[in-house]
This record gives structure tokens, sequence and C-alpha cells, in this order.
């Protein structure tokens, strides 16, 4: 269940990156095609769970706690955006950043009113992992209060949708910052990247691909939240180059021999290695 919930997890993120690539559609045209493929993928998970019988405890935690939430929060996170867009007073300079920094507001005050919850999860701890994301079970104390988004307790267990929650307001706080800083320097074009690539990408894209996966499977970015979609978009705007069908891609390195499956990182690691025993003289 849960490589199928992957591999799931990585087609969406790829048909959302292809979506928002569409140059012929407006903003708001890409934003309600967005929500659509997601609301589409999460029903198919549904589906999945409701027809699977979680061997362990183990593996239920890990889909509530883990696996799920990633696909609740690209959900969240994108209705959040077009409605924060959608909003968008037509004033100055003043009535725009006092509506950003108001969204940034409400990011913060549901963060206060689940810092018991957040502060569990940023430590890393377990204790109460069957209390919070076995399915059935909520007799948590009071600090510990949650809403949800699923009514169906086959397929929630109400605290997974906080921790989508928390995944998407971390994004949309970056989102508004970044607008907020934009505003201030001038440029008003919204959808636009604050600067031009600096650097490009000239060499092979698989082996970026091979970079993005590298990153993400060793969990050295936000202290391991960063996901797949959102590394792959930063790799492909600091460098100026679209990746395509990333899950794709992979899928076809996969099938190298054993012995060549990471050419890139082994290049990079001989190169280094290389000019270290070059410093040092070897």
């Amino acid at each position: 269940m849960i490589q199928q919930a992957n591999q799931l997890y990585e087609g969406l993120t790829q048909q959302l990156r292809e979506t928002e690539a569409l140059p012929s559609s407006s903003p708001a045209q890409r934003r309600e095609h967005l929500l659509q493929h997601i609301r589409q993928v999460i029903e198919v998970l549904k589906q999945q769970v409701i027809a699977h019988t979680f061997p362990d405890e183990a593996e239920e935690i890990l889909f509530f706690k883990e696996i799920k939430p990633k696909f609740t929060s690209l959900l969240i996170y994108h209705a959040r955006l077009a409605l924060i867009e959608l909003k968008k007073p037509l004033g100055s300079l003043q009535d725009l950043r006092r509506h950003y920094e108001n969204e940034l507001l409400l990011i913060r005050v549901f963060y206060d009113h689940h810092v018991q919850l957040y502060q569990y999860l940023l430590s890393g701890s377990t204790y109460l992992d069957s209390r919070l994301f076995v399915r059935g079970k909520a007799d948590l104390p009071y600090q510990y209060s949650t809403s949800s988004m699923d009514t169906d307790t086959r397929f929630s267990t109400h605290y997974d949708y906080i921790v989508a929650r928390l995944e998407a307001n971390r994004r949309l706080g970056e989102y508004l910052i970044q607008t907020i800083n934009r505003l201030e320097q001038g440029q008003m074009d919204f959808a636009a990247p604050q600067h031009g690539p600096v650097l490009n990408w000239t060499g092979s894209k698989v082996y970026l691909i091979e970079l993005a996966y590298g990153l993400y499977e060793s969990g050295q970015i936000n202290n391991g939240t960063a996901d797949l979609c959102g590394i792959t978009e930063q790799l492909e705007t600091c460098f100026g180059v679209k990746l395509g069908n990333v899950y794709r891609t992979f899928q076809e390195v996969r099938q190298r021999k054993k012995d060549s499956r990471t050419k890139f990182l082994d290049l990079m690691r001989e190169r280094l290695l290389h000019r270290m025993d070059a410093l040092d003289g070897a």
C-alpha cells in the first residue's frame, strides 16, 4: 500500500508540473485544473485505502502520519493560494502588502493553536502515534484539538489533516514572504520569478533528476520534510530548465545496471575526491 501510494503521489506531482507549464491557459484556469487533478487522485487514494487492510498498526501510522498528508497538503496549499489571489485587492502597494501580511497572520494563529502538536512532530516523537494516526482513536487532551476536512472515518484519523495543514502553511508562508519582497522591490508581475536564472543547467536532465532524488531521499532539506515536487521545482527555477516527466525518467534510471544507477552522484564523488587529492598533493 505504501509503495502504491508513493507512486500515485509522484504521478500526481508530475501532472501538476505539466499543468502549471501550460502556456495557453490563464492562472485561474490552471489553478482550477490543479485542484481538479488533486481531488481526483485523492479520491483514488481513498478508495484504495478503504479496500486495503493494513497488516499492522505501524503501517497504518506511517500512512496517516506521512503519506496521506502529502496529498492533502497539496490540496490545501493550492486551494488557499487560489483564494488568496482571488481576494487580492485592487489598491495601493500598502493595500496589497496588508492583504498578504494578514494571510501570514492567519498562518501564525494556526501554528499557535496547534503548537503542542507541531512541537510533537518536530521532535520526532512517536509515543502518541497510536492515538494520533490510527483510525477511530481521538481521545487526546484539549491542547491537541483539531478540525477535520475528512468526514469519512475510513479515510481519516483527524490528526493527519493537521499534519497536512502545517505543511501547506509552510509553503504558503514562503510564497507570501516572497510576494511581499517582490512588492517592496517594485516587481508587480507576481506570476514571474523574482530573478531570471543566474546559472543555467547545461548538463543532462537525467543527472539533475538524479540529484533531485538524492536530495529528497537523504532528507537534507527542511529537516527532511521537503517533498520531491518542491525540490524539483526549486532546481528547475534555479537552473532555468524544465525536467519533464521526472517519475518516468527515474523509472528508466532504475533499469540501469546496478553498478551504474547513480552516474551523476558517482561522477561528483569522483571529481570531488580527485580535487581533494590534488590539494593534498596526493
